[in-house]
């Protein structure tokens, strides 16, 4: 399979790339917020696993709006009996992430979850593109990246000092 190929050529952003930064952005901002919304479901209705289940529906609602669109395409339902199985795993994964995510930002504030979250997320994809797993192109971890996750603890320990 060749692996999609969004954002910057080399070392030189193109306009398109920009885009794809802001819209990251966007994408992690709204992180914190989705985890309060949930945090706050799971409190009014005493359940974090309903609020998680409440959440993915309403998601998958979205979703299969915008799939009857097209405007991504029209998808190769006959490709999903090819696809590894593992690949399956991400649904698993997002269940994880939107009941732990409602369930810490309740326990350990929004500050302190989301930095934990963004430190696992960053030191996670640095291994990842550092070994080339999951298909995606190698990227060694230099001597920046490694500065990165050190960076990334001190603000990790910072955040979790007593106010």
């Amino acid at each position: 399979m060749t692996p999609i190929r969004l954002g910057f050529q080399g070392s030189v952003p193109n306009g398109q790339s920009y885009l794809y930064v802001l819209l990251a952005l966007v994408n992690g901002a709204i992180l914190p917020i989705q985890s309060n919304l949930n945090a706050q479901l799971a409190r009014s209705l005493n359940s974090v696993p309903l609020a998680a289940d409440i959440s993915y529906l309403v998601g998958s609602i979205a979703l299969i709006s915008l799939l009857c669109t097209g405007w991504f395409g029209h998808p190769d339902w006959s490709a999903l009996a090819k696809a590894p199985r593992w690949t399956l795993m991400g649904g698993l994964f997002g269940v994880w992430y939107i009941t732990a995510s409602a369930y810490f930002t309740s326990i350990l504030g929004t500050t302190l979850t989301q930095g934990l979250i963004i430190c696992g997320q960053a030191i996670t994809g640095l291994v990842t593109d550092h070994f080339g797993w999951l298909g995606v192109n190698r990227r060694r971890l230099t001597a920046n990246r490694r500065l990165v996750i050190a960076l990334l603890i001190v603000a990790i320990f910072l955040l979790s000092l007593p106010t």
